[in-house]
């Protein structure tokens, strides 16, 4: 299947995801590679926070912004490449979701 767009940032950046569901189902965006709060990790498990999980799942036409960030500790070292390759996903029924094309490359730059 087709990949979702390529994320592009740089340390200091921060990200913001704005996620409109125009499917069927429920659907998040979990990120690899950045730094995020517990509102904007789109993972969906029974975690007993206050915030008990708004980002947990976006209903179908529903919509939700996330924010990530990109701090220093998660760039590309002397040693790297440029760029760092991560991925996002959806988070509901991870399997399904990525086997589905719910999936697409995070890049964290120098």
């Amino acid at each position: 299947g087709f990949l979702g767009p390529v994320i592009r940032a740089e340390v200091g950046d921060t990200i913001q995801v704005h996620l409109k569901n125009f499917a069927t189902r429920p659907y998040t965006i979990h990120p690899h590679g950045v730094f995020y709060k517990k509102d904007s990790e789109g993972s969906l498990y029974p975690d007993m926070s206050p915030q008990d999980q708004k980002d947990g799942a976006v209903f179908p036409g529903r919509n939700y912004t996330y924010t990530w960030t990109v701090p220093e500790d998660h760039s590309p070292t002397d040693d790297d490449p440029n760029c760092l390759t991560w991925i996002y996903h959806s988070h509901i029924d991870a399997p399904r979701d990525i086997a589905s094309g719910l999936i697409g490359p995070l890049l964290t730059c120098k």
